[in-house]
C-alpha cells in the first residue's frame, strides 16, 4: 500500500505544484470532475470482478481512493493545462496521455499492484482512458464557453 501511497498519491501531487501555481482554477474546475470519474469507473470495474488492486483492504475503496484522487486527478489536470493552456495539439496530447496512462498500468500489472481478470485486457483499459480523457475534453470545452477559463 506503501508503494501506491508514493507512486500514486504523493509523487503526482507534487508535480501540481508547479500546474497550480500558473493555472490554480484547474483544481476547482478540471480536478473534481477527474476525481469523480475515476472513483466511479475504479470502483465498477473492482466491484464487478473487471480487475483488482494489491494489497488490498477490507474496505475496496480504499484500494482506489490514493490512485484515484493521485495519478488519475492529476493526469487529468496535466492533460487540461497541455491542452488548453499551452495550446498543444490534440494529436500530440492525447496519445502522450492515453498510452501514458496505459502504460503506467502495465507497469502496475508487472509488479503485480494490478492485475487484470479475464474479461479485462489491456485494449479495454486504453479505451477506457481515451473515453475519460474525451469526458474532461468536453468538460473543459463547456468551461471555457461559460468564461469560466481567462
Amino acid at each position: 500500500m506503501l508503494l501506491i501511497i508514493v507512486l500514486g498519491f504523493v509523487i503526482p501531487w507534487l508535480t501540481a505544484g508547479y500546474v497550480y501555481k500558473r493555472t490554480p482554477k484547474l483544481f476547482f474546475t478540471v480536478a473534481p470532475f477527474a476525481a469523480l470519474i475515476a472513483l466511479i469507473l475504479n470502483q465498477l470495474g473492482i466491484q464487478i470482478g473487471l480487475w483488482s488492486i494489491s494489497p488490498s483492504s477490507n474496505i475496496v475503496l480504499v484500494d482506489t481512493i490514493f490512485l484515484d484522487l493521485g495519478i488519475f486527478t492529476i493526469s487529468a489536470v496535466w492533460f487540461t493545462y497541455f491542452l488548453y493552456y499551452k495550446k498543444k495539439s490534440l494529436l500530440w496530447v492525447y496519445p502522450l496521455f492515453v498510452l501514458g496512462m496505459t502504460g503506467v498500468e502495465y507497469i502496475a500489472t508487472l509488479i503485480h499492484t494490478l492485475s487484470y481478470h479475464e474479461k479485462w485486457n489491456f485494449f479495454y483499459t486504453f479505451l477506457m482512458y481515451l473515453g475519460g480523457f474525451i469526458i474532461i475534453h468536453l468538460i473543459i470545452r463547456k468551461l471555457d464557453e461559460l468564461e469560466v477559463y481567462p
